[in-house]
């Protein structure tokens, strides 16, 4: 029996997939729903992402705190972003379901969703993200299934 590696070989340190990583990034910081809440992606290499939130006013529900949905917002896009990061070439991705837990209440600050990539098969991906308060705090944590198909990603 041989073990095959759970991911394609890509190598990060490539001309191309930096430029197409750069391209990916520019994409989504430049996206109508990453503009709206204030997210910004950035990193995304090797099956792993990072994605922070500066929590503003009008990220918070009526008891002052951040709203579940924003969050569930962010654990996607770090799902979404590390599993991005092993897109092929004329590949995109969309999420097929996602599950998270909500651990403690947020007020300010500014949140760092971590994501990684725990399986790439042909068509799906399943990934796990943590988020992350100023203080290091476990604000939620979840993961996604994605499902890759074919076309022109950025």
């Amino acid at each position: 029996m041989t073990h095959e590696t759970p991911f394609p070989v890509i190598d990060e340190h490539s001309e191309d997939v930096r430029e197409r990583v750069a391209r990916f990034l520019e994409a989504l910081n430049t996206s109508p729903a990453y503009r709206l809440i204030g997210m910004r992606a950035v990193r995304a290499a090797g099956g792993r992402s990072r994605v922070e939130l500066p929590v503003g006013e009008t990220h918070k529900n009526l008891y002052g705190i951040v709203h579940g949905g924003l969050l569930a917002t962010l654990m996607d896009s770090a799902c979404g972003v590390a599993m991005g990061s092993l897109l092929r070439e004329g590949e995109s991705l969309v999420t097929l379901d996602l599950r998270i837990n909500y651990l403690s209440p947020v007020r300010t600050g500014t949140l760092t969703a971590e994501g990684k990539a725990v399986h790439r098969g042909r068509k799906t991906g399943v990934a796990e993200a943590s988020i992350l308060d100023d203080a290091g705090r476990l604000v939620a944590r979840g993961g996604a299934t994605t499902f890759f198909q074919d076309s022109q990603a950025p």
